[in-house]
């Protein structure tokens, strides 16, 4: 790819662009939308385009969220996205779930639209404060938060904090137990900051780095990119927010305490295909969670709001369920 570069020279503390052209017009997202409910076995009569909004968290980083539209306002579903992702990954999910609850995906803060914060301002602490204000802005008197991945490690930090509004935790393919190398493979990914002359090329170097499975084809290229003043595309998130600097992310002995403190239920999933949370992981993690159970999502990966969004989405509405059985007894 002779017009892929790769640097980390982005001056820290704004997007590596002062524009904000978008990769996609209404038409192309519609479409965009379309072809992934085809994937789904999503009715092309339920497509929907998600609204956007912003909410302003306490040291005055915009958090921007997309949510679906649906007839139900509780309990607000609240959907948080891994490292280096963005809220148009549970784009598939959303439409799944919009008639369950109120379906709102988060940009966790340094990622899609949201803004970047500085030095000590990520971490998992941070997103858990964000959770905080989020919640509180929409007025939810139930909620159920679903967390990939580092959306998945700060749901578990909230969710210890037993906040009265959460009535159940999902908890999508990550835990205290994680395999070391496919961990480390997913930070260098999310830590470069490649520059490409056009989609094709973006493309193109994710097919090199993710399996060409529908997890790569589906996972929303577009969304994850802006324009440079030089006129190239790169990623929207700041990649310097996983440096140690830069903010904390809980242990594994952290993570361990904080599961132990959580009273809410809670479901663990991991990727049938996922090189990073095994059985083992999923087992410890459910175990240390009262009355929490785990499941394995079939032909899934780590990212499995993309590779397999029915089976999330089949997952939680089962959860759902159970919660609500539960409550009627």
């Amino acid at each position: 790819m002779s017009g892929t570069t790769d640097t980390t020279s982005v001056p820290h503390g704004r997007r590596p662009s002062v524009r904000t052209l978008r990769m996609h017009s209404f038409t192309s997202e519609f479409n965009r939308l379309t072809a992934l409910a085809s994937a789904a076995g999503i009715d092309p009569a339920d497509v929907v385009l998600p609204a956007e909004g912003i909410v302003r968290a306490d040291d005055g980083v915009r958090l921007h969220y997309l949510e679906w539209p649906g007839p139900a306002t509780e309990p607000l579903l609240l959907f948080l996205h891994g490292g280096g992702l963005h809220a148009h990954s549970f784009d598939a999910v959303g439409l799944l779930l919009r008639r369950l609850g109120r379906c709102v995906a988060l940009d966790l803060r340094g990622h899609g639209e949201s803004d970047w914060a500085g030095p000590g301002g990520y971490g998992t602490d941070a997103i858990a404060a964000d959770l905080d204000t989020v919640t509180a802005s929409f007025g939810a008197r139930r909620v159920v938060l679903v967390g990939h991945s580092m959306g998945g490690m700060a749901a578990l930090v909230w969710a210890a904090r037993r906040p009265a509004v959460l009535a159940g935790l999902v908890v999508v393919d990550v835990g205290p137990d994680i395999d070391a190398a496919a961990g480390r493979s997913v930070n260098e990914l999310i830590s470069r900051r490649p520059f490409f002359a056009d989609l094709d090329e973006a493309d193109a170097f994710l097919s090199g780095v993710l399996p060409r499975t529908r997890e790569a084809a589906t996972s929303g290229v577009a969304q994850n990119l802006t324009w440079t003043d030089d006129g190239l595309l790169t990623w929207k998130h700041d990649t310097t927010q996983f440096q140690p600097r830069m903010g904390r992310i809980a242990s594994p002995d952290e993570l361990r305490q904080a599961a132990a403190r959580i009273s809410c239920p809670t479901l663990v999933l991991r990727g049938e295909r996922s090189r990073v949370f095994g059985d083992e992981g999923a087992a410890e993690l459910a175990a240390l969670i009262p009355g929490a159970r785990w499941e394995r999502v079939p032909d899934a990966g780590h990212t499995i709001q993309t590779s397999n969004p029915r089976g999330l989405a089949d997952a939680v509405t089962r959860f759902l369920r159970d919660q609500d059985d539960e409550g009627a007894e």
